[in-house]
């Protein structure tokens, strides 16, 4: 966990937490290659100081891959200081093998190593170190050629052709392994990537079938409701004002037709909210403010109350399958309430964000009345019930300046 938060500092912000992004395990692999091997090269300088040899060629190339962590975590970018790196580690190499017998060195093994560290820290460009390293091996041949060594060196070590081509061979060994092995594990990450797409793929196309078999059970279910209990509520209502109108005189039986038409109305409107759920893209936050909006124009303008809405953009996020209904539900009763107890005259719908939720706010400039402790108050025993139910949050304010009901409701976020 340690070594995966010091990755993530030295990673470029933009990319931090973002595996899924197209640069992330590039980047990534230079940074833990450079933070493992920034350590592991101090040991070379301390070995070579007790042997009394010099070491400031190796803390230059420390200093180097210190300064490609710094352009990494600033601009995003490592080539160009990569390369000065790897040639300046070409020169100090050269410096540490020449005066240590050239072509049999053992200095020469930093040449290998450096090799396999690039090969494994750039997978697209590292394979290019081989050539490097060819050409470095075949100068240093040369020069070996060149510096006339005692022939009691040949005798003892080989020819220095034999040296130049065990060096050349190792090179091709390990460079061509690991550079095979590195575009293997690509091939392989990107047959990986290719069947997640495609498993989400299948997986989308059956949400979206699913989905639209579920619309069209609730598209039928709003039909069939509509066709047949709205028209029978529709009927007694009717039927109860003609009885009404029958029963004129007769002022007992007055109050329980009232009783009939006001409930049936009641039921019928309730009916229409559960329609509009059924029909519509009620899961949606916006279209849900857009319907409260609606309904809240037509209910104020009936008692001369400005209303007025306001709403910020949303994500791409969803309500859960039931809640929208039970939103509804909770708006009405708190819009209802501000007509009977606030004497407001102007009052605010608002819609926000908040991480992984929405925020519903009913606010209004009234003057609440005191409630009575002795009366049980079903409307915001009722309010209550439903967001607990639902794992909504309620939330009610109230100030000198008028009052404010708030509703927090958790979001799915879209993929």
């Amino acid at each position: 966990m340690t070594f995966d938060k010091a990755v993530d500092f030295w990673m470029p912000p933009a990319y931090r937490g973002k595996p899924d992004h197209a640069r992330y395990q590039e980047l990534r692999g230079v940074v833990s290659t450079a933070l493992i091997g920034i350590p592991l090269m101090l040991l070379f300088p301390v070995f070579a100081h007790y042997m009394g040899k010099p070491i400031s060629g190796y803390l230059v190339n420390d200093l180097f891959n210190v300064i490609m962590l710094l352009t990494i975590r600033w601009w995003g970018h490592y080539r160009v200081p990569m390369t000065i790196s790897a040639l300046t580690c070409y020169w100090i190499m050269y410096g540490l093998v020449a005066d240590s017998g050239i072509v049999y060195s053992p200095n020469v093994a930093i040449i290998h190593m450096y090799l396999l560290v690039s090969i494994w820290t750039d997978k697209k460009w590292g394979w290019l170190a081989i050539i490097g390293n060819f050409c470095f091996f075949g100068f240093f041949y040369y020069a070996t050629l060149r510096s006339h060594l005692p022939a009691a060196v040949g005798s003892v070590l080989g020819e220095p052709l034999y040296a130049f081509g065990m060096n050349e061979l190792i090179t091709l060994f390990f460079g061509g392994f690991l550079a095979y092995l590195q575009i293997d594990q690509e091939k392989a990450r990107l047959k990986f990537n290719a069947l997640q797409e495609q498993k989400i793929t299948v997986l989308d196309e059956a949400v979206k079938s699913r989905t639209d078999q579920l619309n069209s059970i609730r598209e039928t279910m709003a039909t069939d409701f509509h066709d047949q209990t709205g028209n029978m509520l529709s009927a007694i209502t009717r039927q109860a004002s003609l009885l009404k109108m029958k029963l004129e005189q007769d002022h007992e039986v007055q109050p329980l037709v009232d009783s009939i038409i006001s409930n049936s109305n009641g039921l019928y409107a309730s009916s229409k909210d559960f329609l509009w759920h059924l029909n519509h893209h009620s899961d949606e936050p916006a279209t849900l403010f857009d319907y409260l909006t609606g309904y809240g124009q037509l209910f104020y303008n009936q008692f001369d109350i400005a209303f007025s809405a306001e709403a910020e953009a949303i994500e791409q996020v969803q309500l859960a399958p039931s809640a929208a209904l039970h939103i509804i539900f909770i708006f009405k009763e708190a819009m209802t309430n501000v007509v009977k107890h606030a004497g407001a005259s102007e009052v605010r719908l608002r819609l926000w964000a908040t991480p992984g939720k929405l925020v519903y706010r009913l606010s209004d400039n009234g003057s609440w009345k005191e409630a009575d402790p002795a009366t049980t108050h079903y409307g915001l025993s009722n309010m209550e019930k439903r967001c607990t139910r639902n794992h909504f949050r309620l939330t009610v304010h109230k100030q000198a300046s008028g009052t404010a009901v708030e509703i927090t409701v958790p979001v799915q976020y879209l993929i």
